[in-house]
Parts: C-alpha cells; structure tokens; sequence
C-alpha cells in the first residue's frame, strides 16, 4: 500500500529517532547498511526529506543526516505526504477516475472507512512512538 520510499523512509527516520540525539549527524551508509536499504535509493529519498524540512544534512568526514525536528512532532503522514503526497487518502481504490459519493467504485464505501482509520492513523503515529515501541517493547524496524 505504501511505496518503497514511503517505507524506507518511515524505517530511517525511527532508526534516526530510536538513536536519539546522539550523534546529532548519522552517516547514511550506516542507516543503510542497518537496515538493509540499497544506499543510492536511501540517499535519494533523504535528500528529498532534508528538501521538505524533515531531516538536515551535514557534508563532512562527520556528517550525515539528522532529524530536523524533535521526534515528537513528526506524524508517519508528514513523512508518506513528503513523498508521495495525500492520494492514498483522496482518490479511489480502483484507481477508477471520477469516483466519489456520486459515482462510487464497488469498492468505494468499504475503501472510505479504511482511508479514514489509516490517516488517523498516519497522523497521530510520531516517531518518537515509534522509538519508544523500539526501546521499550524490542519492536524491529527491518
């Protein structure tokens, strides 16, 4: 349902989060290699994150990556809508264009409901949850 850059992203960042604030900078090969991302994708998509002022980013013999803000006020949805913008949460299931309340898919109802439980979701799952969730519950994230 999410793309791959969608979920190595949300991987990432709670790598980022779980480590806390130190370092301040995590060079990308090692969240990569932690995670079993391909590097050149993974550099791609937080080069797209640090663009969208989710992440910042640090070029030296020290540098890396970063979260640009405190784990706590990034929500899962601001990390899938950087990437792959609010679709999942507006257009049809089917991908049948026009679909709506007028002109609803066989699957349009039962598709209303889940997008709505999913965005809720997204949206009030901070990394810093899923952090705590990693330290405390030994949950994985690859």
């Amino acid at each position: 349902m999410l793309s791959k850059s969608s979920t190595y992203a949300i991987q990432a960042l709670a790598f980022l989060a779980a480590k806390g604030s130190e370092p301040e900078f995590t060079p990308i090969s090692e969240i990569a290699e932690t995670l079993s991302i391909p590097y050149h994708f993974l550099k791609k998509i937080l080069a797209e994150l640090s663009q969208k002022g989710l992440l910042h980013s640090q070029r030296s013999a020290r540098g890396g990556v970063g979260l640009n803000r405190d784990a706590k006020s990034i929500t899962l949805l601001d990390i899938i809508t950087a990437l792959d913008g609010s679709s999942l949460f507006s257009e049809c299931i089917l991908g049948l264009p026009g679909c709506g309340e007028k002109t609803p898919c066989a699957l349009h109802n039962a598709w209303a409901a889940e997008r709505s439980r999913l965005h809720l979701m997204f949206s009030s799952t901070t990394l810093s949850d899923i952090a705590k969730r990693i330290h405390s519950k030994g949950f994985r994230i690859s």
